[in-house]
């Protein structure tokens, strides 16, 4: 999908953030999963990995919650993952209708890959905006979906 320039977006449209934010968003995961296809994943692969990262053990369905992602959809991409051996499944010792996920050490070697990928293209992502303008940029996205910043 072309992304429209400048001259092409409909005015009218861009005085709604949301609708300016809906225009970064898909450039942004555009040029994210381009750069990603280099180590063989998606942008929504990058995100289950790292998510995996933030604990030990988390069931399919809360990755899948704290990512707002379908339940069946993460199934498929899981399957993915496993496949490529950068995820495991296994179930729940104290549940076992669960499914707990592990990050296997290819799946954190993949992270870090994907990390260093992740910052060149935000690097280009934002290269109109100033270091200063980028960290506000963040703060203020943050506080409106109301997490945290570093100034709270």
């Amino acid at each position: 999908m072309a992304t429209p320039t400048t001259s092409q977006r409909p005015q009218a449209l861009l005085r709604w953030p949301t609708y300016a934010m809906g225009q970064l968003r898909r450039q942004g995961i555009r040029m994210l999963d381009e750069a990603l296809q280099e180590e063989g994943l998606s942008t929504r692969d990058y995100y289950v990995l790292v998510c995996l990262t933030e604990k030990v053990k988390l069931a399919q369905q809360q990755v899948a919650d704290r990512l707002g992602m379908d339940r069946s959809d993460l199934v498929k991409l899981l399957d993915r993952l496993e496949e490529a051996g950068k995820v495991t499944r296994q179930r729940d010792t104290e549940d076992r209708r669960r499914h707990v996920l592990t990050l296997t050490d290819k799946g954190r070697s993949a992270v870090a890959r994907t990390e260093e990928i992740s910052q060149r293209v935000t690097d280009q992502f934002l290269k109109r905006l100033t270091p200063e303008e980028q960290q506000t940029l963040h703060t203020l996205m943050l506080k409106a979906l109301g997490e945290s910043t570093a100034a709270d």
